[in-house]
């Protein structure tokens, strides 16, 4: 089901909405609901949804009797239906400082592309009649808005995010947040989190497991300027840390292949911990355009849903 946004209800620009108008968001593993919605639940129930058969039991309705499997095999069994149910999403935004950072290339900083991606995300869900919350994050949680599914409530999310736009500061509680994302969410639900990662420690790939462990769609989406992937800087040059303000001075070609092998081996190693615990991770470099990160995304998530 979908339900009907008012475009002014989004101050999403009229390209991007016009790109991901036909997008759907779809959940690699069952989830828990309490309305009828598009996504498979773990329990039986009325739907069109056909599940399995079960031989019949006396009490069982007869109207779910399938009759031709009773012209087979001269047994009664009844047909029994998955439910389907409403997704609740929850959008965790990073606003720590390293996300105000954007480089020599893009046009934007991380933190401005990670505003612009959720809110791509959050009209994407409300428009396929599934329900989204935003949490947004620095040292410590800041805002907190529970998933719903009404139309008008796109304008409240996207107050927020351009609120957290050109916020960025101070470093990043990710633990924190993560703690009070399965507090608040309970039930399973889909949880996209947006950050670029840095002074992510173990204690988060830890708990960001757990909330996968306890039956939650979790998604990351990395963001990285392409200057972080790189480093194409030609001249000495003076490094300020993105959450710390340590000055380095340095010289770039001297520290260039090192600083690769680096990088490489900081996102090989976000890859290897997400895969290993069943969560998606997209690493999204700020000079691409939103809609070509959204697209591959998506695209992944209905291949590997055929799959299963």
């Amino acid at each position: 089901m979908k339900t009907g946004l008012r475009k002014q209800h989004s101050s999403l620009n009229p390209e991007l909405l016009s790109a991901i108008s036909k997008l759907t968001i779809k959940v690699r593993r069952m989830v828990e609901g309490l309305q009828g919605g598009a996504h498979l639940s773990p329990h039986l129930g009325a739907s069109v949804e056909f599940a399995e058969h079960k031989r019949y039991s006396p009490g069982d309705d007869i109207r779910h009797i399938d009759w031709r499997a009773l012209a087979r095999t001269d047994r009664y069994f009844v047909k029994q239906h998955q439910r389907e149910v409403i997704l609740r999403g929850l959008l965790a935004l990073d606003c720590s400082a390293s996300m105000g950072y954007q480089g020599s290339r893009a046009e934007h900083s991380k933190l401005a592309f990670a505003v612009e991606l959720l809110g791509a995300l959050a009209h994407i869900l409300l428009q396929q009649g599934d329900a989204a919350g935003l949490m947004t994050f620095d040292t410590h949680p800041q805002h907190f808005i529970p998933p719903m599914r009404r139309p008008d409530h796109l304008t409240k999310l996207m107050h927020h995010l351009a609120l957290a736009r050109p916020q960025a500061k101070g470093g990043s509680g990710f633990l924190e947040a993560i703690t009070q994302i399965a507090e608040h969410m309970g039930r399973p639900a889909m949880v996209i989190l947006v950050s670029d990662l840095w002074e992510a420690e173990r204690e988060t790939e830890i708990a960001l497991a757990r909330l996968a462990a306890r039956g939650h769609d979790v998604i990351v989406f990395q963001i990285l300027s392409p200057d972080e992937i790189d480093l194409p800087f030609q001249l000495l040059s003076r490094f300020r840390g993105l959450e710390d303000d340590q000055l380095t001075e340095a010289d770039p070609a001297l520290i260039r292949a090192d600083y690769r092998q680096e990088i490489s081996a900081f996102t090989d190693r976000w890859q290897r911990v997400c895969r290993e615990a069943g969560i998606d991770l997209v690493l999204a470099v700020t000079d691409r355009p939103v809609t070509s990160v959204l697209s591959e995304f998506i695209s992944r998530r209905q291949t590997l849903g055929r799959r299963r």
